[in-house]
């Protein structure tokens, strides 16, 4: 017979999670009207709370699992002797190193432009390390941040694996952003241009365990696979009637997605056993135009 209760416990000693961020850049005026930067980011976080199983003993095994051998953690006691214990882990932690450049031109002879590139990597052990693509990278365990919801790291198997690149990790994300007047006509052009790396996620597998018998594991670290990137390119075209007295109106013509990307931002199940695994479910909102209309009296 097992024993379904549930003990829960918070240490009274728990220390406020802590991230420690430092930055340094540099900023250079090229000529009149274009400005350059560069600057390294630094993030520590530490402190991070929680679940342990305190009162579970459990034996270590090696399973063969979709082809491939892992270590599980079986459980030798009871259900019953499982004491789930929120507090600081000492193995839970996030870095983030970052360097961002910038190039700016301002506005003059009728356009302007800016430009941006930022390579960077974020990488850690997080309540959120067990979540799926298409999950976010959050640092409590509540709200639920993935299929184990906010129960992550009660059992070990949880944690195998699971240190790796974080949910929000894209390595290079680029944006070009200007705008243009067109001559003789009244008419302004303006482009955003973004390029991001896509989202990490690793294979997981379901196996049973005498505390579980749908204990899902990952059998690679977070990142070992990504999504697709995304190239997402808007345009906006606008046009400003003025009416003496009475005010102006201005119509706006904006297309989303002009290169109509199909980057999958989900997947179905990353369940390597399963005949859906890495299946896109979600995507990129497709090509789209709006026509709208601004209206100013006075």
């Amino acid at each position: 017979m097992v024993d379904n209760r549930i003990n829960l416990q918070i240490n009274p000693d728990t220390r406020p999670p802590r991230t420690d961020e430092y930055s340094v850049g540099v900023d250079r005026e090229v000529g009149r009207r274009v400005a350059a930067a560069i600057a390294y980011v630094r993030k520590d976080g530490a402190n991070f709370i929680g679940w342990t199983d305190v009162g579970g003993q459990y034996r270590e095994d090696m399973r063969t699992v979709a082809g491939r051998s892992v270590p599980v953690f079986s459980l030798i006691n009871t259900t019953a002797d499982r004491r789930f214990l929120l507090t600081n882990q000492d193995s839970y932690s996030m870095t983030y190193n970052g360097l961002v450049t910038v190039l700016e031109r301002r506005r003059a002879n009728g356009w302007q432009a800016f430009g941006s590139y930022t390579f960077s990597r974020v990488y850690g052990l997080q309540p959120s390390s067990g979540t799926t693509a298409a999950g976010a990278q959050v640092s409590t365990v509540a709200p639920p941040p993935g299929p184990q919801g906010i129960s992550f790291g009660r059992d070990p198997n949880d944690l195998t694996n699971a240190r790796g690149r974080l949910a929000n990790d894209r390595p290079h994300v680029f944006r070009v952003l200007g705008g243009v007047d067109v001559p003789r006509t009244g008419l302004v052009v303006a482009a955003n241009l973004q390029y991001f790396s896509g989202k990490p996620w690793a294979a997981s597998a379901v196996v049973a365990v005498p505390q579980n018998n749908q204990q899902r594991i990952l059998l690679e670290a977070p990142g070992s696979r990504r999504l697709s990137s995304q190239t997402l390119l808007d345009v906006r075209v606008s046009r400003t009637f003025l009416f003496s007295g009475l005010g102006r109106i201005e119509l706006l013509l904006d297309v989303l997605n002009v290169l109509s990307d199909k980057a999958e931002e989900g997947l179905l199940t990353d369940n390597l056993s399963s005949k859906n695994f890495a299946q896109p479910i979600a995507f990129v909102d497709p090509r789209r135009a709006m026509l709208s209309v601004r209206v100013s009296l006075g």
